[in-house]
C-alpha cells in the first residue's frame, strides 16, 4: 500500500495516509486532519513523483563496493 500526502483544506496542515490503491478514492473523503479533524483533504503531489525529467544528471549512488 502506498502513501499519500495531503494538506487540510481548513488549517493547512500537511499529513501522510497508508492508503489501498484500490480503495484511495473511497476513503479520502473521511480522512481526518491530525491537527483540527477537518474531512476531505487536498491530496498532494509527493516529491518522489515529480522530482525531476529522468533524463541527463548523474547517476543515483549506489552502496557497493568500490573497487
Amino acid at each position: 500500500m502506498p502513501f499519500y500526502e495531503y494538506e487540510c483544506r481548513e488549517c493547512g496542515e500537511k499529513f501522510t495516509a497508508l492508503l489501498s490503491m484500490s480503495r484511495r478514492d473511497e476513503l479520502e473523503p473521511t480522512l481526518a486532519c491530525p491537527r483540527c479533524e477537518a474531512k476531505g483533504p487536498r491530496r498532494l503531489l509527493s516529491s518522489f513523483a515529480t522530482g525531476g525529467s529522468g533524463s541527463g544528471g548523474a547517476p543515483a549512488p549506489s552502496c557497493g563496493g568500490g573497487g
